[in-house]
């Protein structure tokens, strides 16, 4: 049965980049049976080999196991930072009337109505010159992204004001107002396989692509990265999720990571990528019997390229509080910048071990990523070792 979900897993990964490892089959294996009518992947092979009905089987298992778990004001800190009236300067420039936007894998709509609502604020009362364009693999989440009618969970974060200026009750929660609707379209795109920028598409102002680029095998990020930047005008803005910034493969984000205010200032060719784990640690000497401190000391160590401080300083962090998962993740980067595979497997393994998804106590570290994304990231990477 595992060389079938072998064969699966490959299709997938050849489809929309997603690289699933054996330790997600389970997961796979649920996925297959909502999508396909035998429910397992010897019948779905049979019928993604078919010409007729095999896109079809394919495109079902894709909205299974792609992710569409978003919500409205995601990460609100990257958001706030996008100068809208600068990026207007810059497009009026350009010689074009209006702002170009780019949502890519924007699951259900949220992010590409998020930006549509922030749009409309920053251009208040007159009407807002962007044209949003919101694209994703699955055919099911464009389906509910086009009807634009969500629940609490999705708006969870929407001021009671906000909702009274945007939305109105619908049936079944509540729906997308006009004024910000008619700012948005959806088409579908597969950022794996599909040109980028999408085919007719000119460049873009302002391209937001968050927490996907983690479920792809590091060609397929290397490839999505270069189109991406090349899909934008010269000053245009590219803003990544917070969790993307955590896979260690694509190491020139790293090189050029910066704080998302420095959006506001919209530099040349600017490119709004949060460091690996929030804002970069003053480089002090810690307390040895603070874990917190010593963690600190490695992720500034790790970020200015020093990966032998880095990897003593969380090694000491690990040897105070062996359950700081958080730290056994970052020493797995180290051990990687410092070409130690060996060292690094046995870190990703330990933080996979440790990592406790309702552990609070360093989410002030953390800031917007989640301690799921840094799991995927710890699972994408021991794949990779291999």
């Amino acid at each position: 049965m595992n060389d079938a979900l072998d064969q699966v897993a490959e299709l997938l990964r050849r489809e929309c980049g997603i690289r699933l490892d054996p330790s997600q089959y389970t997961a796979l294996r649920s996925a297959l049976a909502r999508a396909v009518p035998d429910g397992d992947a010897f019948s779905f092979l049979r019928a993604a080999a078919d010409p007729v009905r095999g896109p079809e089987m394919v495109a079902a298992l894709i909205d299974e196991v792609t992710v569409q778990e978003t919500s409205f004001f995601r990460d609100r800190r990257q958001l706030d930072a996008i100068a809208w009236r600068l990026l207007l300067e810059r497009a009026l420039g350009a010689g074009s009337g209006e702002i170009r936007v780019w949502s890519a894998a924007c699951a259900t709509g949220e992010e590409a109505y998020t930006l549509a609502l922030f749009a409309a604020e920053a251009f208040a009362p007159a009407e807002p010159p962007v044209r949003i364009l919101g694209t994703d693999i699955s055919s099911g989440a464009l389906a509910a992204a086009r009807a634009g009618i969500y629940r609490e969970r999705s708006l969870r974060a929407v001021e009671p004001a906000l909702r009274r200026r945007y939305f109105e009750e619908a049936r079944g929660g509540l729906g997308v107002g006009e004024r910000v609707r008619q700012l948005v379209r959806f088409a579908p795109h597969n950022l794996a396989r599909d040109p980028i920028p999408p085919l007719g598409e000119a460049a873009f102002d302002l391209i937001v692509c968050r927490n996907v680029l983690i479920y792809f095998d590091g060609e397929t990020v290397e490839r999505v990265i270069d189109g991406l930047e090349r899909a934008l005008r010269p000053d245009g803005m590219l803003i990544l999720g917070s969790a993307d910034t955590l896979y260690g493969t694509v190491r020139r984000l790293a090189r050029i990571g910066a704080a998302p205010a420095a959006a506001a200032r919209l530099p040349r060719a600017a490119r709004v990528f949060r460091r690996p784990l929030g804002r970069a640690a003053e480089a002090q000497a810690p307390d040895s019997l603070d874990a917190e401190a010593c963690f600190l000391r490695g992720v500034s160590a790790l970020e200015g390229g020093d990966a032998s401080t880095a990897t003593a300083a969380l090694r000491r962090a690990l040897y105070v509080d062996p359950t700081f998962g958080l730290a056994a993740f970052t020493l797995g980067r180290a051990h990687e910048a410092a070409g130690d595979p060996v060292a690094a497997r046995r870190a990703y393994e330990q933080a996979l071990r440790t990592i406790d998804l309702d552990d609070k106590r360093h989410d002030h570290l953390l800031e917007q990523v989640h301690l799921e994304d840094v799991a995927t990231v710890c699972r994408i990477r021991l794949a990779a070792l291999d």
